[in-house]
């Protein structure tokens, strides 16, 4: 039972040093209205890779797995054309802003010449409408942020391996999962803790960030977008073609 509590503490060690994650909650503790309100995330990250490891050790995974083979056999064409549909509704999207944002461009330009005064782009106000954040959209990006890390957490599968080989009763595997997630989580904790007593020296620098994020918003939220759209049609060409 020991090499099994030395083996839950240090591959959950290992699994916690997630930049990815720890990056997602630096910008978002920035953007809600109240700080605690980040809780709702850090417990996503925590509930969500507790459900999938107990998904996967108790074999639920591949029932659901093939219950969505079952349901993409079925409604093939649908999804797929779905699927297409939605990507170049993104290129549209992207069209719309590239042009909405030349068109600005060009107003700010002519009114610079008729010497009036420029009123404030909606863009750079952009991160600040982020601030309407709730608990529920926090909630909502943990879920979703974990759910997609889940598929690339070599850590969890090999601790998930480990406890495999164990014939351990529910409440045990429970507890141990439990444990396994607390530590997952514990670099989100500190970072909100870190936040809530050096909170004038953490806005300091995310203010920086945000002045990044404002001044490149233009190129990269159509790469981002495009480039999703790009897959998804790419995607569900080659599956209706198959």
């Amino acid at each position: 039972m020991l090499s099994l509590l030395i083996a839950t503490i240090t591959t959950s060690a290992i699994d916690s040093l997630n930049p990815v994650a720890i990056t997602q909650q630096f910008v978002l503790q920035g953007l809600v209205k109240k700080k605690h309100h980040i809780w709702y995330f850090i417990s996503a990250t925590a509930i969500v890779n507790f459900i999938g490891g107990m998904l996967v050790y108790f074999g639920l995974a591949s029932i659901l797995k093939n219950y969505m083979d079952i349901i993409l056999g079925k409604y093939f064409q649908l999804i797929y054309t779905t699927e297409l549909i939605l990507g170049i509704a993104m290129f549209i999207a992207v069209s719309y802003i590239i042009m909405n944002k030349k068109i600005k461009f060009l107003e700010n330009k002519i009114s610079t010449l008729k010497g009036d005064v420029v009123q404030p782009s909606e863009e750079n106000d952009t991160l600040i409408r982020f601030k309407s954040l709730n608990p529920v959209s926090l909630f909502i990006i943990g879920s979703v942020a974990t759910i997609c890390e889940l598929t690339t957490a070599l850590p969890y599968f090999a601790f998930l391996t480990i406890i495999l080989n164990y014939k351990l009763p529910v409440i045990t595997v429970v507890l141990i999962m439990l444990l396994y997630n607390f530590i997952y989580s514990s670099p989100l904790i500190l970072l909100y803790i870190l936040y809530a007593k050096c909170q004038d020296k953490v806005d300091k620098f995310y203010t920086l960030i945000k002045e990044k994020m404002s001044k490149y918003s233009n190129i990269l939220t159509p790469l981002v977008v495009g480039g999703i759209g790009s897959f998804l049609i790419y995607n569900s060409i080659i599956n209706l073609l198959n």
